[in-house]
């Protein structure tokens, strides 16, 4: 059973008055205009063979009467004209006769004649009665001849009758089955439609389901569309509900990292009011302060990196490690730290960043080799990758830092370090503001772990 919806509805409904229209007007047409049609179509076949032959001298014209007959399908016959109105009834008849035309009613009557000799083409209708035909005439002089050119007319009435019987009985039949066959192809666009339908009603549930329609048209066009539609808000809800997550975590986290350092400080201050201060009181509070600024300023930075354009620029970055290394040649002299660099081997070292940024990210991961590393040297890598890009490499000796840990070491105020000591964890902002630059640049980064070595490597292309 055909399931009733609008568009189903509206098709048949349309479907239906069309050809009721259609059928309707030629039902009346066949009934009320088709035997006026066939008489008029009569009249012209008798005035064209008039046209052709009006001109002809009686001679001329008895040397193609015949032939005019056969091609005309018209009757030509020609009497002498002696002006008696029976012996001329009585003489056409019997001409007619001999062509084979028997008739019930015939006569040329005073006017008809009349009119003949003015010169006019007279036409005439004769209905024969019973035998349901009437000859048409159309009657002219010639050289003091009459010419009659005739044909038959068949009464069509019965005919028609049948034939709109036929038609009523066609159209009905015609009706139902093309109802039918609308019903049937209107389910087939329907029902596509009906699932596109269910499917965006889910995903405006945020249920952001797939449809699979196979329809060869514009309707399967469309369901690849909403699949795409789908699959691109799925992503940005996600996105979205892991900033918002992100941003619950964040707001948590830095109540964590204000609140402990505070209650410090007011621990501390307490304890000098009161008189308990053994000498380390204030540089504990220092600490704490210090502590909390460092943090403050990360979140400046975190937020600055995230609003700022991109200001993009070629570069060598070879040269421009070999001159940040020796930025940190005193502070490296003072911890007895080493670094083992090896960027001679790279050939290709031109590379397009935002360079101002770039300083952010090499400092970051410098600074923690040589805060966090745990032997008195660390190493840095650049080299050519077999793609054609540019690759940097600085790895360190970490006992601390484990194969779970890293999956979450880019994410804000995450630190390994359970105790949240300074020393040893910092502010978990780092490297969340290395990740945020590397990503607005385009450029591909990861952090892995190969026996007790942490490395982050990040892919340039080159220029």
């Amino acid at each position: 059973m055909i399931k009733s919806n609008k568009i189903s509805t509206k098709l048949l409904s349309m479907v239906s008055i069309i050809m009721v229209i259609v059928f309707g007007v030629s039902y009346l047409l066949n009934n009320y205009f088709l035997s006026d049609y066939y008489l008029y179509k009569m009249k012209q076949k008798l005035t064209s063979t008039y046209d052709e032959i009006n001109e002809l001298s009686i001679s001329e014209l008895m040397e193609i009467e015949s032939s005019t007959e056969d091609t005309d399908n018209v009757t030509i016959v020609i009497i002498e004209n002696n002006g008696n109105i029976d012996e001329l009834n009585e003489l056409m008849q019997f001409s007619l006769y001999k062509d084979k035309i028997p008739l019930n009613k015939f006569w040329i009557t005073e006017d008809t004649l009349k009119k003949v000799s003015e010169g006019n083409a007279v036409k005439q209708l004769y209905n024969q009665g019973k035998i349901k035909s009437s000859l048409l005439t159309l009657l002219y002089e010639q050289e003091g001849h009459l010419i009659l050119i005739g044909t038959v007319v068949v009464h069509n009435t019965d005919a028609m009758n049948i034939i709109n019987q036929l038609n009523f009985y066609s159209i009905v039949f015609g009706i139902i089955i093309t109802l039918l066959l609308v019903a049937y192809y209107s389910r087939r666009i329907i029902t596509p439609l009906e699932k596109l339908q269910s499917v965006a009603k889910d995903i405006a549930n945020l249920n952001f389901k797939q449809v699979n329609i196979k329809s060869g048209d514009e309707i399967e066009e469309l369901s690849y569309s909403i699949n795409d539609m789908s699959t691109r808000l799925k992503n940005a809800h996600l996105q979205l509900e892991k900033k918002n997550q992100n941003l619950n975590s964040l707001v948590s986290n830095i109540s964590h990292e204000v609140k402990t350092p505070l209650s410090l400080i007011q621990a501390y201050t307490i304890g000098i009011k009161d008189g308990l201060d053994d000498g380390t009181y204030t540089n504990v509070i220092l600490e704490q302060v210090k502590n909390t600024s460092d943090m403050v300023d990360h979140l400046i930075m975190l937020a600055k990196v995230q609003a700022l354009d991109i200001s993009k620029e070629t570069f060598d970055l070879r040269e421009y490690l070999q001159q940040l290394i020796v930025h940190y040649k005193i502070l490296l002299n003072n911890k007895g730290i080493e670094v083992r660099d090896h960027l001679a081997s790279a050939e290709k070292c031109m590379v397009k960043a935002d360079k101002s940024q770039m300083d952010i990210v090499f400092n970051n991961l410098i600074s923690n080799a040589i805060k966090y590393g745990e032997e008195n040297f660390f190493f840095i890598t650049l080299e050519n990758d077999l793609d054609g890009s540019l690759k940097f490499d600085i790895k360190n000796k970490t006992t601390i830092v484990k194969d779970e840990h890293l999956q979450s070491i880019w994410d804000s105020f995450y630190v390994i370090e359970e105790s949240r000591n300074k020393e040893i964890s910092g502010t978990g902002l780092g490297l969340a503001l290395v990740a945020n630059i590397l990503d607005k640049n385009d450029v591909r980064y990861e952090v892995t772990l190969k026996e007790k070595n942490i490395h982050f490597t990040i892919w340039f292309d080159t220029q």
